[in-house]
């Protein structure tokens, strides 16, 4: 019989209401992802006989372990739940912008449709909240949309912050509700999108916008103007395309801040949601691997592999190198990112579970601010 992991005081008071057993086999399973780099339960058990320093014990057992573990995923999402109460509480820092969007990937018959909202955090997208929605192509509804946000809302302090989202995040009825929400909005649309309110505001109509923006010699020309819309003030900003398409040569934003720069330079962070998809797939843990049916274990497998993203990316930030490549269009990124640095040195530290745990106490022992995030 395999000697249990201790497991300290400092993780049980995130973890209340669960034995220590399954606190061990959620870290466990956390280093499996790390060190295997994948959500595959059947790749991941081969890992466990060096995580736990017992090479003697048998595979199925080990297998037996984890389908034991996600079986006792809740519907509620309890434990999901205290996973986030911990990693986010080692976050430290202001966070300024958040990024709205979906991932989506299809295993056999199930589809997974994850749209997510992020933090920005030290130039990271790291996802806070995340809803699984069943759909097979198409996009989020405002309802869905709504619904996160109000979630998400009920634990985090997001008033204040700037949601950064694609044009497919669109609607007068959202864009009132995130005012109503007291968050700021930097969206992209369509060239089609509020072209008569925009119009009757003082100042050029639509149309005329359009054409000073694509007659100007400069690439990087934009325009801007205010307009009423529902009893609220927005802006929105027209720019000459970057990519040079025929069949969209400008870009439009709509917006509730007033500056133009502050619009532009704001958008161009939203791509790092893209990033950040890429780290927990393909380029990561590859969680499209992941074989479940069933909606309470996958989003308790996404809650790990995000603990894992977020311990690596920590790392990275903490004992990584910034070297930064610029963009034509003066977007910014990481030559190596983060995420990747602090996985090659998160693994380098944790190649069994106990040295895992003692790390991962080390981390939620330090001075960490998490609190700015949190609802009082």
């Amino acid at each position: 019989m395999m000697k249990p992991t201790p497991v300290s005081g400092e993780f049980t008071k995130y973890f209340l209401d669960f034995k220590d057993s399954l606190i061990e086999t959620l870290f466990l399973v956390c280093n499996a992802v790390i060190m295997a780099r994948t959500t595959n339960l059947n790749i991941i058990k081969d890992y466990l006989p060096q995580l736990l320093e017992n090479e003697k014990t048998v595979t199925c057992s080990h297998y037996k372990r984890l389908t034991r573990f996600f079986g006792k995923a809740d519907p509620n999402n309890k434990l999901v739940e205290c996973i986030l109460n911990m990693i986010f509480r080692m976050l430290s820092g202001q966070i300024k912008y958040l990024i709205l969007d979906a991932t989506e990937w299809k295993r056999g018959n199930k589809i997974y449709h994850l749209l997510t909202l992020c933090i920005v955090y030290h130039e990271v997208a790291i996802p806070i909240y995340w809803r699984q929605l069943d759909k097979n192509g198409g996009h989020s509804s405002q309802e869905d949309r709504k619904e996160l946000l109000l979630q998400a809302c009920n634990r985090y302090q997001l008033a204040g912050k700037i949601l950064l989202a694609d044009r497919e995040f669109i609607g007068q009825k959202w864009l009132l509700f995130l005012v109503e929400i007291k968050i700021d909005f930097i969206i992209r649309m369509s060239k089609t999108c509020y072209k008569l309110p925009i119009s009757e505001a003082p100042g050029f109509v639509h149309s005329k916008l359009e054409k000073i923006t694509l007659k100007a010699k400069k690439s990087n020309k934009s325009v801007y103007k205010s307009f009423q819309m529902n009893g609220n003030t927005y802006s929105v900003v027209m720019v000459k395309n970057d990519k040079n398409d025929p069949y969209e040569p400008l870009v439009y934003f709509i917006s509730t801040l007033e500056s133009k720069i502050d619009i532009l330079e704001g958008y161009r962070i939203r791509w790092r949601i893209e990033n950040c998809f890429k780290h927990l797939k393909t380029n990561g843990f590859n969680l499209e691997d992941l074989n479940f049916n069933q909606d309470p274990k996958l989003l308790l497998m996404v809650a790990i592999v995000v603990m894992a993203y977020v311990l690596s990316v920590q790392q990275g930030i903490s004992q990584g190198v910034k070297k930064l490549k610029i963009y034509k269009d003066k977007s910014k990124n990481l030559t190596i990112s983060f995420f990747r640095q602090g996985l090659s040195l998160v693994k380098a530290k944790i190649w069994n579970l106990k040295r895992f745990i003692k790390w991962v106490e080390c981390i939620l022992k330090d001075d960490w601010q998490g609190k700015w995030l949190y609802v009082q």
